[in-house]
Parts: structure tokens; sequence; C-alpha cells
């Protein structure tokens, strides 16, 4: 099968370790194609389905979002690179909002015969953003239901009971990325450092956070039609 794993950062892998190469790795018959992005809502999702899924003519696209809608949502601060950087009106996704806006994207997908998954992501950063996801997976466990959509609950795998208060989201979160992007990649350092678990900024996964997602996947998929 030839499968598109449609997402932003987590998806993409550029920060931190890209688990759809760990499934790649385990899965050789089927042909994947990574098409996440970094930073990306679900409205950026939405916008960009038709060029990054539908051209490629899949057999099936594996959605996971949500990560960026909840921080743009609960973080003020963050809210300037949502608006100049993703081009997301008022530079924040509200709950509602995400919750069409992932509507109509796997609507598109649906309405195109494919064979749709979705993943609803952890996060371990601060718990306001937290709370934020919870009510955007709950929406998406919702849309899912209704369009008869398989649904892998990675944030009650992955992300800690307590999640501790830390420093709000700002410019210097996205400085500090940059130096990772840039090659200083002491993840598990900076994973340790941070008090954080599958991730090394709250986010992003690191090696043994990527292989946690993959060994979850993996088995979500073959039971889902992908042998």
């Amino acid at each position: 099968m030839k499968i598109v794993f449609l997402g932003d950062s987590l998806t993409q892998g550029t920060f931190g370790v890209s688990f759809v190469d760990k499934i790649a790795a385990v899965m050789p018959g089927h042909h994947f194609i990574n098409a996440g992005v970094n930073g990306d809502t679900s409205l950026n999702l939405y916008r960009r389905v038709d060029k990054d899924v539908l051209a490629h003519q899949p057999d099936g696209a594996f959605v996971m979002v949500g990560i960026n809608d909840a921080v743009s949502f609960s973080e003020p601060g963050s809210r300037a690179y949502y608006r100049f950087v993703k081009g997301v009106p008022g530079g924040h996704i509200s709950p509602i909002a995400f919750r069409e806006n992932l509507r109509a994207l796997l609507g598109k997908l649906v309405v195109a015969q494919l064979r749709v998954w979705l993943a609803l992501p952890p996060l371990e950063y601060r718990p306001e953003e937290v709370a934020a996801l919870r009510k955007m997976n709950a929406y998406a466990q919702q849309v899912c239901q209704e369009l008869n959509i398989p649904v892998l609950d990675l944030l009650a795998r992955l992300t800690p009971e307590v999640v501790p208060q830390r420093p709000a989201i700002n410019h210097w979160v996205y400085l500090r990325n940059l130096r990772v992007l840039l090659g200083r990649r002491h993840y598990n350092h900076l994973r340790d450092r941070g008090g954080f678990t599958y991730s090394f900024d709250g986010i992003h996964l690191t090696e043994q956070g990527a292989q946690a997602v993959a060994d979850a996947i993996v088995p979500f998929l073959r039971v889902n039609g992908v042998t």
C-alpha cells in the first residue's frame, strides 16, 4: 500500500527523530510518504491536502494533528508565529475551529475513497497546553466516530499523568528549536534537563520517543487493514 503520513513536526521529524522512518523499517512491503510540516495546524493541513496527499494517489492517509492548534490556543506568546509564519487568522485556533477544520480535512480524504487513520498526538510541556489538546482530541474522536475512522490515542499512551508547570512558550522556544535543527542534537540531555519523558522539549520526539510512537502505530495499522 501507498500511505501518506500527514501531520506537523512530529511527523516530519526534522526536530527530533522521525517515527515514520521507524515504521517503514519494519513494514518494508509498503510505500510510506512523509508529508509532515513543522508548525502546521489543522488549517494548514486542510490547505495542502490536495497537493501533499491526493496528488500522490495513495491508498491511505495517516493523520496526526492538534499540537500546534492547542499551543496557539493556550499560549498567547506563540500567536505571532502562527499568524505571520503559518498564516492562521488571529494567530490561534479554538477547539471548535479545530473540529471543523478536521472534519473538512478528513471529509476530503473519505470522499476520495482513501483508507484513513487518525492518531491523537501526545504533549507534555505545560498543563494548559495538555488541557487544550484534550479538548481538541475529544472533538477529533467525535469526528472520527461520525466518519467511521479508526483512532489511536497516543496522548493517553505517552503523556504523563502529571505535567508540571513550565515557562510559557514564546519566541525563545523557537530559537532553541533552531539550535537543535542546526545540529545540537543532544536529545537525551535535553529530555533529562527538562524533566520530560518521551520528548526532549515537551513536544518533539527523542529516539526512544519515536520508537514508542512507531511501536504503537505499527500494530494499530495492522489491525486496521495494513497487512
